[in-house]
């Protein structure tokens, strides 16, 4: 996919829990880091691979990931 589209997706839990949009994608060395910011302006880092984002549509604009333990802080 490319970044633009995925930009202002809404990213949900797999438990269909929302925990915000996606506004910027960091490219790093082994794999890019999405960042969603929640609707209190908080800023989540995900890692951009296989066992953490499970489903990206574009049409929807809806992203769906697994947060893994430790993953995030509430």
């Amino acid at each position: 996919y490319l970044i633009v589209d995925m930009l202002k997706c809404n990213v949900y839990t797999d438990e269909d829990k929302l925990l915000g949009k996606m506004v910027d994608v960091l490219t790093t060395g082994s794999n890019d880091v999405y960042v969603v910011k929640t609707e209190s302006g908080k800023e989540i880092l995900l890692p951009a691979i296989k066992e953490v984002v499970k489903d990206i549509n574009i049409q929807n604009k809806k992203i769906i990931v697994k947060l893994m333990d430790g993953l995030i802080w509430e």
